[in-house]
């Protein structure tokens, strides 16, 4: 009763407060450190037994049927034991034992799970062996840490620093010893009458990608229908040192990190990620709470977040997998829409204690390469020729005498020198370091691994920083045939944000000093009459951004998370695993926003607005628990079979808090309790969210010689995201695929090396979306009094009937490797009709909010990816390869109808993207331009009839481009050479249109207002001046909106240095007398260069970044 009581507390979920998982956890984990002895427990064994006149070896066969114990003995000795007669009923075998070996010429004893029978002491007794060894690689590199056991038990020993090792061995018939090493074949040795065995351990032949990990059944790849692939850490390392997403994007085409122009290379936004495209719709992400495009990530079996992954150090990678179409995504059926990222950290191996350190730097630099700002000189000339000084007579000279006086003033500047960079003030050489340490050994029973690491990141901007700590503790138990294994993980991130954007320094005109002549940044740059207002203008200020940065504000936020997973897996018979797992994990996170009283937002406000702090709070808390059975068998040598079934309980709860004091007196005081109070009419905030999914699936694999494969998915979710009309769905899957290498035919050609066709169709869903959507929220109507009570009132509309959101994937791949594996290519097309799609529509505001969710509509994404490698050298020493990928992707909207009117009409200010019946989600719809009039320098459009007007119509909209290229990838090459390795990957985009937001901004559409801030040089030039000039640009002296047209869209392609690195690993004797087995050191340069067709400026409010780094392995 106490053990159920314990369980019950474990789990009941109010009650599991970061206090007591942790205190359990420990617990738990000192529990698995202690153990009943597994000799003592096999002499425990029951037994039925009945048996006459029946000879000894058919007594140890019985035992061993019932017990699974081995014996081991001399058959001499034992065919002159005599007969046996026994009859036990739920006796131990040692009482057995006891009885038929009292007084006899014969006597036992146990090892482990062996009983190995000997003559007694009256006779002969026969001593333990003494092997002796060493163990080394094939080139003569002694192996520390190699686990040795003897077949059949869980006795072993591991080898020392210098892959020397001795163990005793029963006096046993074909003794054999197992060797093992991650990284290198097993070893099996018969020892015979030997006494010294010395072993050269081979390297692994099959590789990671020649198997799928899904997160909940690992298959062999050959015999997998479904389109995946799995990268392990030593080739994402290759790439890039800083994270792992990073590395994926290059090696994958298939995975996508999409640039953010505005947040460039900021370390605390998260990326945009998509695995094959996007199935929901695009533009309307800000309306869920979660990236309804995102894929699923799963760690170590678990659900986990773009957030965690992102923070994951990369030295704690062991692979990642990327489960791509219906086929292999289907286990995880109505969230695997969009793909699936199956992340395995390392697990430690046994053997003697083992230390591995790796350490990583790197250096980070702002890339402004496509600013293309103006001088001093070229600004004060832009501002005279658009008129900003006044009229000018016919000679170019300024009528105005006032301001003729400024601009000469300002000219005077000029000449003395004065060209202020404003770019570089908030940017720094940026120092990324992290450290991971890792602990490692114990035997076949018990295995321990121990890991702290922490990652130092600093962005290109001041102040922009995000600091990671993580400790971990993985127990791994074996007991007979059950395995236990808990592994725990706390992390704690603290990060902080620049004061200031970007984009207010890159504004500021290059003839303004950064600060007096006393060193101080002065408040006001500039003041002048605000040109909106004709007569009686009130006076505008250009304030200094350094005047803002060097205020006491802060913006920063601390998470605290700890994550157990604790997972049983049973294997009952050899083909039989049945497991069980079980993961809490909760997250508290506070951020802290405090804005300075003296900050220029401030200037003119009441004192009791000055200065705002802003604190929020959100606890996360969740449960993912998994138990499957799985089952596996080769049947007549031809008959492949593999079925996984199980089921899967998800549960997530967010609480988050929030509120806001105003009126601080000065920036040294930034607690609350300082400031005056609350906004007017303002209170705290408060919100819980909760979503719940449960799951039951079923996975099916066959495969005939190893020739024909078949695969088969069902799945049945439920979640409580979609309304209470439609809470369960069925998701299912179908593979076909053909292993036409292992066809005659094909192997008579000699050529051929590996040939796969596959084919997989499937409905994966998504519900990546607000944990309310079906549901009808409301909100206290707190801001007037009610003296009946109080009252509520709708804050969004729900829909109860709202159906899953599904995609129908089809997948036609071909795997290909010919020529002794010296070329291989991998192709795959994909079709997917997401349908029904999930959107917000419009309501009338009478209804008491603007829009609510429906199904509408459907997406329809289709494309191809390609991964060509071929080696052009192949020695024992020299290896030289080259690499190819490449994806090609276009999307389509349907039957969407008029229901997204609003955000088109929203969107024609501001952005080129629509939402129309065949239109795709990358398409940029403008008025087409014939260009600038040369007779009067006015803008031609293109009507939809062809016809041309002066007259701009937003009904003559059609697509002038595609933000998507026609093709995109990397094209690489790889060489090594004894332990030196060089790797370069170089990014390609071609085919694609881009929105040219400098040209809009700051060559044309330049307001007065605007123009008191930096532009782009191609304002200057380029523009109409009089009749008869054709130029690209209207007159400069216009101020005008000007109308987004097709002239503002270009074609870009690009090729950029994504990666390229250099590197030594080494095992080298030498590094013995320092108690180091290995030695790794890379250099890296990432994004080092990108060349592009057009010049539009990148990194809005935070830049990108150029770097390079640099790491070290170590192992003792």
């Amino acid at each position: 009763m106490k053990k159920i009581w314990f369980l019950l507390k474990f789990f009941e979920p109010k009650r599991c407060k970061i206090w007591n998982v942790m205190k359990w956890c420990v617990i738990f984990t000192v529990f698995l450190s202690f153990s009943v002895s597994a000799e003592i427990a096999a002499q425990q064994e029951k037994v039925n037994l009945n048996l006459s006149k029946a000879n000894l070896q058919t007594l140890f066969q019985e035992i061993q049927r019932q017990t699974g114990l081995y014996f081991v003995y001399n058959e001499e000795l034992c065919n002159t034991f005599g007969e046996v007669n026994v009859n036990a009923k739920s006796l131990s075998v040692k009482q057995v034992l006891d009885d038929i070996f009292r007084d006899k010429e014969l006597t036992y004893y146990f090892e482990d799970k062996i009983i190995v029978v000997k003559a007694n002491s009256r006779q002969t007794e026969v001593e333990k062996r003494k092997i002796t060894g060493k163990v080394v690689d094939k080139e003569g590199t002694p192996l520390p840490g190699v686990g040795i056991l003897i077949e059949g038990t869980t006795v072993g020993v591991s080898t020392d620093v210098d892959g020397k090792y001795t163990i005793e061995c029963p006096p046993v018939k074909d003794l054999a010893l197992l060797f093992s090493f991650v990284g290198m074949k097993p070893h099996r040795e018969v020892v015979g009458d030997k006494s010294v065995i010395d072993v050269i351990m081979q390297e692994e032949v099959q590789q990671m990608d020649e198997v799928v990990v899904t997160g909940i059944f690992t298959r062999k790849k050959e015999s997998f229908t479904g389109s995946s692939q799995t990268y392990t850490s030593k080739e994402l390392k290759v790439i890039g040192n800083s994270n792992v997403l990073q590395s994926l994007k290059t090696m994958d085409p298939s995975f996508m990190i999409v640039e953010n122009n505005q947040f460039g290379s900021d370390p605390n936004h998260l990326a945009n990620i998509n695995v094959r495209g996007k199935t929901s719709v695009i533009g309307l992400t800000q309306e869920y709470e979660t990236d309804p495009n995102q894929p699923l990530f799963i760690l170590d079996g678990f659900e986990s977040t773009l957030q965690t992954i992102s923070d994951l150090s990369m030295d704690r990678v062991q692979s990642i997998t990327i489960l791509k179409d219906a086929a292999a995504t289907a286990i995880y059926g109505s969230k695997a829409a969009n793909g699936v990222v199956v992340v395995e950290t390392k697990a430690p191996v046994s053997g003697s204690l083992r230390l591995t350190y790796n350490g990583n730097l790197n250096l980070s630099w702002a890339d402004l390469s496509d600013y293309n700002l103006m001088d001093s000189s070229e600004k004060l000339e832009f501002e005279r020729l658009s008129g900003h000084y006044g009229t000018l007579d016919e000679n170019g000279e300024i009528v105005d005498a006032r301001q003729q006086q400024l601009y000469y003033q300002r000219l005077a500047e000029v000449k003395r020198g004065v060209d202020t960079y404003w770019m570089s003030e908030p940017l720094r050489l940026a120092a990324t370091h992290s450290h991971n340490l890792f602990a490692e050994g114990g035997d076949g029973k018990m295995r321990y691994g121990l890991g702290l690491s922490y990652n130092k990141t600093q962005g290109v901007m001041k102040g922009s920083d995000r600091d990671v700590l993580n400790g971990n503790v993985r127990l791994m138990y074996r007991f007979k045939n059950i395995a236990f294994t808990n592994y725990l993980n706390v992390d704690y991130v603290k990060s902080s944000r620049e004061k200031v954007a970007f984009s207010e320094f890159s504004k500021m005109n290059p003839y303004y000093r950064k600060v007096n002549e006393y060193g101080d940044a002065d408040l006001v740059l500039e003041e002048f009459p605000d040109p909106d207002y004709p007569f009686n203008a009130p006076t505008r200020y250009i304030y200094n951004p350094l005047y803002d940065w060097g205020l006491n504000s802060s913006n920063t936020s601390e998470q605290f998370g700890i994550r157990n997973n604790f997972e049983v897996d049973w294997r009952v018979l050899d083909e039989l695993r049945v497991r069980g797992r079980f993961s809490i994990t909760k997250n508290d996170t506070k951020g802290v926003d405090f804005r300075s009283p003296k900050a220029t937002e401030f200037i003119g406000k009441d004192d009791s607005e000055k200065g705002i702090y802003t604190e929020s709070n959100t606890g996360n808390l969740s449960y993912d628990a998994d138990f499957n059975v799985t089952y596996g068998k080769l049947l007549k040598e031809k008959h492949m079979v593999n079925v996984v079934g199980g089921m899967r309980l998800v549960s997530n709860k967010t609480n988050m808090s929030s509120f806001l004091a105003k009126g601080f007196i000065d920036d040294r005081y930034q607690n609350p309790s300082f400031s005056i109070g609350y906004p007017n009419g303002s209170k705290p905030g408060y919100s819980n969210a909760e979503t719940r999914s449960a799951s039951y699936y079923l996975n099916g694999g066959y495969a005939y010689d190893d020739r024909y494969l078949l695969d088969l998915n069902l799945r049945s979710d439920g979640s409580s995201v979609f309304g209470l009309s439609d809470q369960f769905t069925t998701t299912w899957a179908v593979g076909l695929g053909w292993n036409a290498h292992n066809e005659n035919f094909i192997k008579k050609l000699g050529w051929i090396d590996f040939l796969k066709l596959r084919y997989s169709v499937g409905n994966p869903g998504n519900q990546n979306f607000d944990a309310y959507i079906s549901m009808n929220v409301y909100k206290y109507a707190s801001t007037y009094p009610n003296q009946v009570g109080l009252g509520a009132i709708i804050s969004s509309w729900g829909n109860r009937n709202l159906e899953w959101q599904k995609t129908i994937d089809q997948n036609f791949g071909i795997d290909l490797a010919f020529l002794d594996n010296r070329l291989k290519l991998t192709v795959d097309y994909f079709y997917k009709n997401t349908d029904p799609l999930l959107v917000y529509v419009q309501l009338p505001s009478s209804t008491g909010t603007t829009q609510a969710p429906m199904n509408m509509g459907k997406q329809v994404t289709k494309g191809t990816t390609m991964v060509l490698n071929g080696t052009v050298l192949r020695t024992e020493d020299i290896s030289w390869n080259l690499n190819f990928n490449m994806r090609h992707i276009t999307s389509e909207y349907r039957n969407i109808g008029n229901l997204l009117d609003k955000y088109n009409k929203e969107n024609r200010s501001s952005n080129l993207t629509r939402f129309y019946d065949g239109g795709s989600p990358t398409d940029l719809w403008a008025v087409r331009s014939a260009g600038i009039d040369p007779a009067s320098g006015r803008e031609v459009f293109i009507k939809k009839d062809g016809t041309q007007t002066f007259k701009f119509d937003y009904d003559d909209e059609v697509v002038v481009g595609n933000t998507e290229p026609k093709y995109e990838g990397v094209i690489g090459t790889s060489f090594y050479y004894k332990g030196f390795s060089v790797s370069v990957n170089l990014r390609y985009r071609w085919g694609g249109q881009i929105f040219m937001n400098t040209l809009y901004n700051k060559v044309e559409n330049i307001s007065e207002w605007a123009l008191k801030n930096n532009q782009d040089k191609r304002a200057l030039y380029d523009r109409w001046q009089k009749p008869g000039d054709v130029a690209k640009f209207k007159a400069i002296s216009l101020t005008e909106t000007t109308p987004i047209s097709s002239r503002f869209v270009k074609d870009e392609n690009t090729l950029s240095g994504e990666s390229i690195s250099i590197g030594y690993e080494t095992q080298a004797a030498a590094l013995k007398k320092y108690g180091i087995s290995s030695l790794t050191v890379r250099g890296y340069m990432n994004d080092i260069f990108r060349i592009s067709t057009v010049k539009d400026e990148r990194g809005l409010d935070y830049p990108f970044a150029r770097s390079v780094s640099f790491s070290l392995g170590l192992t003792f």
